[in-house]
């Protein structure tokens, strides 16, 4: 009988730590590169274009963004759903990387702004832009562009 629930502990134990513990550390180290990623490419912009510098942040991002893709794609659902519970949220962030990497080459802070704060919240990491300063970067986009 003891061995029986040896073997039975044994069994949930690699199981918790295969398809949980695993995962979330490795979705922790991904969060942790994604986070370094976007302080480290803040001053890339159009004046690099065409540069190594511009060109491997661009890469990055997009690398990035895919791994968080992939990672909510393919993520167990249990993994997911403890996630979502702890306000994190894969899906926004991996836009927000692919956004990111689009928009290097603007000059404009709003399209930069709304794409790391996506990631910020999404990873609920510390953010740059608080509602009320992105709401002033639309108004100023908008009185701007007119849309």
């Amino acid at each position: 009988m003891c061995a029986i629930a040896s073997i039975l502990l044994g069994v949930a134990g690699w199981l918790v730590t295969s398809f949980f513990a695993k995962p979330l550390l490795d979705f922790l180290n991904l969060r942790s590169q994604v986070h370094e990623e976007v302080i480290f490419t803040a001053n890339v912009g159009p004046m690099a274009k065409d540069t190594p510098a511009y060109e491997k942040a661009e890469e990055s991002l997009r690398r990035l963004g895919a791994k968080m893709h992939a990672a909510n794609e393919t993520t167990s659902s249990l993994l997911r759903w403890f996630l979502s519970k702890f306000g994190y949220d894969l899906a926004k962030a991996s836009g927000g990387l692919i956004g990111l990497a689009n928009s290097l080459d603007t000059n404009e802070t709003w399209e930069r702004a709304v794409q790391i704060n996506s990631i910020q919240v999404g990873l609920r990491l510390r953010r740059d832009y608080n509602d009320e300063r992105l709401r002033l970067l639309e108004s100023k986009m908008q009185r701007r562009y007119g849309a």
